[in-house]
């Protein structure tokens, strides 16, 4: 992580997967210099959020020799974004179930605990301090990138800590457009990619999907988002800027499916 990188770990398909998310929580932030408190609430809330995967397993491929599971099990993630003083700890879990219990998409801008079942949640929404979410994404782990859903919360990370102070920011220029471009293909958005690259001005454009242009500049990254805005991201910050262009190519697909 303090290199740029996404830890990722999949989830038991049964009810130790809120053990393996606390262990996975602490194995992954060892070292990083997080105070005692905040590793607590991070542990517990990473436990809330594993537990609500045992309510979305229905998606779940599983090998035709052994029965064993080969996509869509749930999936733990930690990464950090931005620097200095905005340098955050984002956990999210993964299911392969887009919506809730009841069948229906996650609000992408929902700030209450009250929009979904669960006890859980809103212990996760009262220790992150309302910064929390869920959004439509795809899998990272299993042999095919499964579409479905991440809840996750963000935890600012003191600028005396060792994870700020060591973070190494992602190369700029070309380099990130290419480990850009890696990153949307190992999620699964390869078969329409179609790259061009200016010479000389130092643009590369990045056709995902109609509807889906990613623009990268210098050390920028911008597109426009389902909603009609406009998303500026620092190419920085790789993993976070490939994980807002996965959402936003899930939430089209959504979208051309209800229409």
């Amino acid at each position: 992580m303090l290199a740029g990188g996404c830890f990722a770990r999949v989830l038991p398909l049964d009810p130790t997967c809120s053990r393996a998310a606390r262990s996975y929580f602490r194995e992954a932030v060892a070292g990083m210099g997080l105070p005692g408190d905040l590793t607590h609430d991070g542990v517990t809330m990473a436990s809330e959020l594993a537990a609500n995967t045992l309510h979305a397993q229905e998606n779940v491929e599983y090998s035709g020799s052994s029965h064993l599971p080969v996509s869509g099990c749930p999936e733990f993630w930690l990464y950090l974004r931005g620097a200095g003083t905005a340098c955050e700890l984002v956990c999210k879990v993964f299911d392969s179930q887009p919506g809730w219990n009841s069948g229906e998409l996650p609000d992408v801008n929902m700030r209450t605990a009250e929009s979904v079942n669960g006890r859980g949640l809103q212990v996760v929404a009262g220790l992150s301090a309302g910064q929390w979410g869920a959004h439509l994404t795809r899998g990272r782990l299993g042999s095919w990138k499964v579409p479905g859903k991440v809840v996750w919360f963000g935890l600012r990370v003191p600028p005396s800590c060792e994870a700020v102070a060591r973070r190494r920011l992602a190369i700029g220029g070309c380099g990130a457009v290419d480990d850009l471009e890696a990153m949307l293909v190992g999620r699964g958005l390869g078969g329409r990619l179609v790259r061009a690259d200016q010479a000389g001005s130092g643009i590369s454009v990045l056709s995902i999907a109609h509807g889906l242009t990613v623009w990268c500049h210098r050390d920028q990254a911008s597109w426009r988002a389902p909603d009609g805005h406009y998303e500026r991201r620092s190419l920085t910050d790789l993993v976070e800027v490939a994980e807002l262009i996965v959402c936003a190519h899930e939430e089209l697909r959504a979208a051309a499916g209800r229409a």
